[in-house]
């Protein structure tokens, strides 16, 4: 039978995490137990993410951190540090997929050493109508070369990244449906296009642990989408569990990122984040945003 990992060990991980990380060293033995007496004081009066963006946040300001001129903005070996013992520590592998909407989902899966392969939905602009669509047809019409439009420079937003292509389709239907990185009008951007799906076809499909993983800006609509989405998966994959983060507008009451449940349907899950920072590209403005989504996220799965 396969264990469950207890909050202590998570608690533990994270300590340890966050020393090896932001302070180069193991934590202090003979601060080990009064430092575990107040993160389980607090997990016991907060969410777990808030216990990790606070711990992780004090850490990394310390005079001990900074004195070492560590920098808190390392986003990847901070992410890696942070989630890679849990996953190590989790009863049975799980493969992270993106489910988009925004560019940052790949980005966020591949810091953090949870992204093994590219998704059709990596490093895309795309609506969760069109994700949802997507997945319905087998992702015939994402793939169609006739929907794909080349976004001329003049008309690229000016010093952005990417804004390579858009599918003319799912933008007239949902809105901006953008490549940022391949651009499928090519030979070789379409063929990575047509690799990304006939792996995610096979992944959706196989039997192992899934979590499709994506981040959207909040919407009357976020709830019944989600709850189709979740529905499409049921009847068509197996083993996935779709984690929908809604980005609420408005800022953290303090300083750090707030999380909070919305929605459950079976093992799917509908998050409401209400970030320090605003996502730019590939990345949040702020590392503690996406440690508290990823952590979040992985929580209930």
């Amino acid at each position: 039978m396969a264990e469950t990992i207890t909050l202590e060990e998570v608690l533990e991980a994270l300590a340890a995490a966050a020393h090896r990380s932001l302070l180069q060293r193991e934590v202090d033995p003979a601060l080990r137990d009064q430092m575990m007496q107040e993160l389980r004081r607090r997990a016991a009066e907060k969410p777990l993410a808030e216990v990790v963006a606070d711990f992780v946040g004090a850490v990394g300001k310390s005079d001990e951190a900074l004195a070492l001129a560590v920098d808190a903005r390392d986003v990847g070996v901070m992410l890696h540090s942070l989630i890679k013992p849990a996953v190590e520590r989790r009863p049975v592998p799980l493969t992270c997929l993106s489910g988009g909407c925004m560019p940052t989902v790949a980005g966020m899966l591949r810091r953090s050493g949870l992204r093994r392969w590219a998704g059709p939905f990596d490093w895309m602009t795309i609506p969760p109508e069109a994700v949802r669509d997507s997945i319905a047809d087998d992702f015939t019409l994402l793939m169609l070369p006739e929907e794909h439009e080349p976004i001329p420079a003049s008309e690229r937003p000016p010093g952005a990244a990417g804004h390579l292509c858009r599918h003319r389709r799912f933008t007239e239907m949902y809105g901006p449906t953008l490549f940022h990185v391949h651009d499928p009008k090519t030979p070789a951007g379409f063929a990575k296009l047509e690799r990304s799906v006939l792996r995610m076809r096979d992944s959706l499909r196989a039997l192992h642990g899934k979590m499709l993983l994506q981040v959207t800006e909040e919407d009357p609509a976020t709830p019944h989408l989600f709850l189709e989405t979740a529905e499409l998966l049921e009847r068509t994959s197996r083993g996935v569990a779709l984690v929908t983060i809604a980005l609420v507008e408005g800022t953290p009451d303090g300083l750090f990122p707030e999380m909070e449940p919305s929605l459950r349907q079976g093992k799917h899950q509908l998050l409401r984040c209400r970030p320090v920072s605003t996502p730019g590209g590939l990345a949040f403005g702020d590392p503690l945003d996406e440690v508290v989504l990823l952590r979040g996220a992985m929580a209930g799965v």
